[in-house]
């Protein structure tokens, strides 16, 4: 380490370079994980909060609750702990801001509500909780919404914490509303039931029905797994990148030493000591470029509009940091394989 740190002071902007690639490398990983858990974040928010193990559909659906319709005497005393769930889609309008929006017809005292950030809870037909996403974008309590495909004003008394469905901010209605927005919901017909029962695969229902798993339902939801699969190969492709980048650097370096370890090699100093040394400074290299691109990632969250959909976890972001340490060590391998090859007496003399 004494050997590695020694000549990094000395050298420092041959290792300041390497430094800079890897804080550029852990900086665009770190913000791309922030971003995969924040796009996947848009799409479950409200189904998480509902904390719910499975939901039942129609099997003509094909696991999409805006296309199921559930016939309410078919699952009535089934579960244990249940909650019926209309579901219809607007496009909502106060006159001068516009934004497409899911609403929900759901009991406003049951576990599909999501908590209320501000206001009261709907109690009158045609009053709604907007989630928070719609009052960061400008709507306010006491605006009544106009609705592209129905005649009926909806007005906003409360604003509940953030709870997107499928990226699209949620209204939470009574099922009265819902129903004069779309006239398919009877008294007798929801889209969807919320199940909370852990013996939920035991229940007997009829052929036309099915019970899935909430995180399955969640997995299918419309473009969730195209999104999660194609940023999650770009971080793998950055974590293969980073060890091409390291290992192609330090195996410069290493070979512009060659003169440097022979001597060393000659005054009785080991491959295995030669070795920890290169080590030692992809070590120290790595730790202090992923250090500083986490630093900067996360001044660059506190900075960012909330319109971004990025949310960090910071287990996950020190899984990766981890990782990325471990693969720069990797790729520094062929810097140690080189060092075992170099002869004192051929490169003397």
């Amino acid at each position: 380490m004494f050997l590695a740190w020694n000549e990094m002071r000395r050298n420092k902007i041959k290792f300041g370079l390497i430094i800079g690639v890897l804080i550029m490398i852990s900086y665009l990983l770190f913000l791309l994980s922030g971003l995969a858990n924040g796009l996947m974040n848009m799409n479950r928010e409200a189904i998480d909060i509902w904390k719910a193990d499975a939901i039942v559909l129609n099997k003509d659906a094909n696991q999409t609750v805006a296309q199921s319709s559930v016939n309410t005497d078919d699952i009535n005393g089934k579960f244990d702990k249940s909650e019926g769930l209309k579901q219809t889609a607007v496009i909502a309008t106060d006159g001068k801001l516009k934004e497409n929006a899911t609403v929900f017809g759901i009991d406003a005292k049951g576990f599909l509500m999501p908590k209320l950030e501000d206001g009261k809870l709907f109690k009158k037909n045609n009053e709604v909780v907007a989630d928070h996403t719609l009052k960061t974008k400008g709507f306010k309590i006491g605006d009544e919404l106009s609705l592209s495909n129905s005649d009926e004003k909806l007005k906003i008394v409360g604003f509940s914490e953030s709870s997107k469905f499928n990226a699209s901010p949620v209204l939470f209605t009574n099922d009265e509303t819902i129903s004069k927005l779309n006239p398919m919901f009877k008294e007798d017909k929801i889209n969807a039931l919320v199940v909370k029962d852990k013996n939920w695969k035991d229940a007997q229902l009829n052929k036309d029905l099915e019970v899935i798993e909430i995180e399955d339902f969640v997995t299918k939801l419309p473009g969730y797994q195209a999104q999660n699969l194609t940023l999650t190969f770009m971080i793998v492709f950055l974590f293969a990148i980073s060890a091409m980048v390291i290992g192609i650097f330090l195996y410069i370096i290493t070979l512009q030493k060659r003169n440097l370890f022979g001597v060393l090699k000659a005054q009785g100093l080991t491959n295995g000591f030669l070795a920890k040394s290169v080590m030692s400074q992809t070590i120290i290299i790595a730790l202090i470029g992923t250090l500083i691109g986490f630093g900067l990632t996360v001044l660059t969250g506190a900075f960012l509009p909330e319109a971004v959909p990025i949310k960090f976890d910071y287990l996950t972001m020190s899984i990766y940091g981890i990782v990325l340490i471990l693969v720069a060590i990797l790729g520094s391998l062929f810097s140690v394989l080189s060092i075992r090859k170099v002869e004192p007496l051929k490169v003397i003399g």
